[in-house]
């Protein structure tokens, strides 16, 4: 293997996508960096994912087909399976129900050769598709860009997770050693506290291309678990697992409670949940007083028309 082109292990964790598993492992054998490894997981499907995957096995870039015979119960129970699997230098959690441009992974690599061993994740813009490939919206940062990743971590991660879907993204193997295993333990929002975790030990860096194309469809895990509510009581976890390490401090965390119980009471999120549900949320923000007066008095504002959506 020569040195400039380590092998990337692209894992990818499958349940109940038959109908884009095609294109997902298409779209990754179209790539044109070619020193990469494919980890294929099941868990337990009840559609024909099965018998997808069994006309890749014997593609000479599969290293591995694991089939669950009972459902493990969490995406992010499947995504250590694959890492005890991968022997690259570097992983790609590929999502079944995603898809990519041919040069998604050489664009990628391309920036880990050129910062160093210090960057330890990459990941570019994502264009949001529906079940029919039809562009519906893209998610990313406004240019190319290098942070430290305790500086990404508060500036960015501190808000919401601007990784926003696991297949645009490439990390370093090593930095697993690393990785506070309690992400598992999440449904919702294991994957943010997962980059959270990957971040905290070297360089992020951004690629400003639409590379990547996540999946919006009602059955996606992000979809089911907000429809549910948990992603609001684990998206509250984040934050103190953030404060509880020291990759945030009291401002971060001001900041958070007052846009999220803000979105609650007065913004987009009011009447989305009943309304003893809003009350838990907020109570499990832990609002006091000081929180509970400046989310009033953003309200007023906005009811004056003055808007305060950079604060």
């Amino acid at each position: 293997m020569e040195e400039k082109n380590p092998l990337v292990s692209v894992i990818i964790p499958n349940y109940n996508h038959a109908k884009f598993l095609d294109a997902r492992i298409n779209s990754i054998l179209s790539q044109t960096y070619s020193q990469y490894e494919i980890i294929l997981l099941d868990d337990c499907s009840t559609d024909n994912s099965q018998e997808i995957i069994e006309k890749y096995r014997n593609n000479p870039h599969i290293s591995c087909v694991d089939i669950n015979s009972t459902n493990g119960g969490s995406p992010f129970a499947q995504w250590e399976k694959g890492f005890a699997y991968a022997k690259g230098e570097f992983i790609w959690i590929a999502e079944s129900d995603d898809c990519c441009e041919p040069q998604f992974l050489q664009r990628i690599m391309n920036e880990f050769e050129k910062i160093g061993e210090q960057c330890v994740l990459c990941f570019c813009r994502s264009v949001k598709i529906d079940v029919d490939n039809n562009h519906i919206g893209e998610e990313g940062l406004e240019s190319d860009k290098c942070f430290d990743g305790p500086t990404f971590i508060r500036a960015y991660l501190s808000r919401f997770n601007y990784v926003v879907n696991a297949s645009s993204a490439v990390f370093r193997k090593a930095i697993l050693g690393n990785v506070d295993r309690s992400y598992t333990q999440y449904r919702a929002c294991g994957d943010w506290v997962f980059w959270i975790e990957i971040s905290k030990n070297g360089k992020v860096a951004y690629v400003n291309s639409p590379l990547n194309y996540f999946r919006q469809h009602s059955m996606s895990t992000t979809a089911l678990q907000t429809k549910s509510g948990r992603g609001e009581y684990e998206l509250i976890e984040v934050f103190k697992h953030m404060t509880e390490n020291g990759y945030i401090g009291l401002k971060e965390l001001l900041h958070a409670k007052v846009i999220h119980i803000y979105s609650l009471r007065y913004g987009k999120q009011k009447g989305f949940y009943s309304k003893e549900s809003e009350e838990d949320y907020i109570r499990k923000w832990n609002e006091t007083l000081f929180v509970k007066g400046v989310v009033w008095f953003i309200h007023i504002l906005q009811k004056l028309g003055i808007s305060l959506t950079n604060w």
